[in-house]
């Protein structure tokens, strides 16, 4: 992913999708949205991905909606379960 890119993720997972959260901080733009099927997700991404069409086609300027299920998000090494762990992931 890259700096202009706008994170969605469908949680828990595409087949089963119960929410979906719109992350744009190019924007500084967080949204969460309760929707029940993959087309209630396409109809929220329609409305409300920061499509540009000034004068051309609909675009997301500089990036992409990058779409990832919050299930197979990657693992990350830094884990915080208590809070003297902040200091210790986060140096």
């Amino acid at each position: 992913m890259y700096a202009e890119d706008v994170l969605v993720v469908l949680y828990p997972n595409k087949k089963d999708v119960k929410s979906i959260l719109i992350l744009n901080p190019f924007d500084n733009d967080v949204k969460i949205f309760n929707v029940d099927s993959i087309e209630e997700v396409k109809k929220v991404l329609r409305e409300n991905l920061p499509f540009c069409d000034q004068g051309h086609e609909p675009l997301i300027h500089l990036g992409f909606a990058v779409i990832m299920e919050w299930e197979n998000l990657p693992s990350s090494q830094i884990l915080i379960g208590k809070p003297e762990d902040i200091d210790k992931a986060l140096g």
